[in-house]
């Protein structure tokens, strides 16, 4: 038996890997992907247990590669929520956590629509309800 949590989070993901912006730009946008994961975390009163399962659906006009810049773009976000759920707040150590699995997919938009959708399956077959 698995828990499901399904939410979006109102954010602009772009392609880490091919950017070439201004690193203030860069840096500005990835502390509001941060701070946007913290706030979906309060919003949604998240307590995951692990194992977990965590698939984000970056939604936007256009598409990118799936295999270079796809996993890329939620790099900040995917960082911030494994601190979230571990605990781990020291960098580039909470993603690491074999217990969680990332999954990603994209799905088209419309006109200036940027979203990402979190699907979050926690594996509850052990508890007791």
């Amino acid at each position: 038996m698995t828990k499901t949590t399904i939410f979006q989070i109102p954010a602009k993901t772009v392609s880490e890997a091919n950017s070439s912006e201004h690193w203030v730009k860069k840096a500005n946008r990835h502390k509001l992907q941060k701070w946007m994961v913290k706030k979906a975390f309060k919003d949604h009163e998240l307590n995951i247990k692990l194992p977990v399962e965590i698939t984000f659906t970056r939604i936007a006009p256009r598409l990118l590669d799936e295999h270079d810049n796809l996993p890329c773009c939620f790099k900040y976000m995917l960082d911030q929520f494994a601190a979230e759920i571990t605990g781990i707040k020291q960098a580039g150590r909470a993603d690491d956590c074999k217990e969680i699995t990332w999954k990603y997919s994209q799905k088209k938009g419309k006109v200036r629509e940027y979203a990402v959708e979190v699907k979050i399956e926690e594996n509850v077959s052990n508890k007791i309800v």
